[in-house]
């Protein structure tokens, strides 16, 4: 485990020494956002520190903004950029669905860099992890349930973010999660019962897949590229439809 006992002779009080030892862990890339803490018991344990202190430190960190309370019980880390960057911009897409092709913008210069990075640097853990948000994917595909299908897709974009070990990547990648999902869901929402273009898409996630399991970065690069390039030759073929009221 990452965390490290705290030393009982630290002149800090013991609190602020197990605050400061998770923000080092949370600002390194150790805990990512989403990442679950381990129960308060077996985290006192880890640190050796009682839980008055442990129970001193989190409420600290909550109330700062660094870990949130679970649905589930106990602590998940922040998406921290979440607030500055997703929500407003969520609104505007929501508000305007042909700006979406700023986001896919951004998107293919985040992602390209992402697979290269994750092609270079995913532990095998890592690895495991992106296979398993692949295969999700992959079976969400073929289900025909297209309600899901967005998140899934976004799932096997951010594993592969989280793979680069590159703080401030994951981070803004996690951040942008909302506004990323919300585009997913329209381009899905696009080709909705055109198993063409269900399959082309799935082929090209399938590519990335390959290359970033084979440590190809530059192939990673081009998959991500051509991925992200096909997708707003879909959002421009569908912004060049007339709208509703000029067929009226």
């Amino acid at each position: 485990m990452p965390f490290q006992p705290i030393q009982s002779f630290t002149r800090k009080r013991l609190s602020d020494v197990v605050s400061d030892q998770i923000k080092q862990l949370i600002s390194e890339g150790t805990l990512m956002p989403g990442d679950r803490l381990p129960a308060e018991r077996d985290l006192a344990t880890q640190l050796g520190v009682s839980r008055p202190s442990l129970r001193e430190a989190l409420i600290r960190l909550e109330a700062d903004g660094y870990i949130e309370t679970s649905g589930r019980g106990g602590f998940t880390v922040v998406d921290m950029t979440a607030a500055i960057i997703s929500r407003p911009l969520a609104e505007l897409l929501l508000q305007n669905p042909r700006t979406s092709a700023d986001i896919l913008e951004l998107r293919q210069g985040l992602e390209s860099i992402s697979t290269v990075y994750a092609a270079q640097r995913a532990t095998t853990a890592d690895l495991k992890k992106i296979t398993r948000a692949f295969d999700a994917l992959k079976a969400g595909s073929q289900s025909r349930d297209r309600v899901n299908l967005a998140e899934l897709d976004a799932a096997f974009h951010l594993a592969i973010a989280d793979s680069t070990h590159n703080v401030a990547l994951a981070h803004v990648m996690h951040g942008i999660h909302t506004l990323i999902r919300e585009g997913m869901r329209q381009y899905h929402r696009l080709i909705d019962y055109d198993d063409a273009m269900e399959k082309q898409l799935m082929s090209q996630h399938q590519a990335i897949y390959d290359a970033v399991i084979a440590r190809d970065a530059q192939k990673a690069r081009k998959a991500a590229e051509r991925h992200l390039a096909y997708v707003r030759e879909m959002y421009k073929d569908d912004a060049a439809k007339p709208s509703a009221s000029e067929v009226s």
